[in-house]
């Protein structure tokens, strides 16, 4: 029995080297906005921990330092 070795790409081959050429540009925008997205994430943590810290200083000065006494 002899097996016929096929010259031509299968459908499947086919369709995935398609895709990859139609689809290159649209991983590349994902990759773009993925990153972009955890940068943003990365500034607003930021922006929230410099509040918080300024918040914490503003509570700290309000804050009495002891209790005044009270003659009994």
């Amino acid at each position: 029995m002899q097996f016929a070795s096929s010259a031509r790409p299968s459908m499947t081959g086919t369709l995935r080297a398609l895709e990859g050429v139609l689809l290159r540009g649209g991983r590349r925008t994902a990759l773009r906005n993925a990153w972009a997205a955890v940068e943003e994430d990365r500034v607003r943590a930021a922006a929230r921990r410099d509040a918080e810290r300024a918040l914490a200083a503003v509570a700290d000065r309000a804050r009495p330092a002891a209790l005044p006494s009270t003659p009994s």
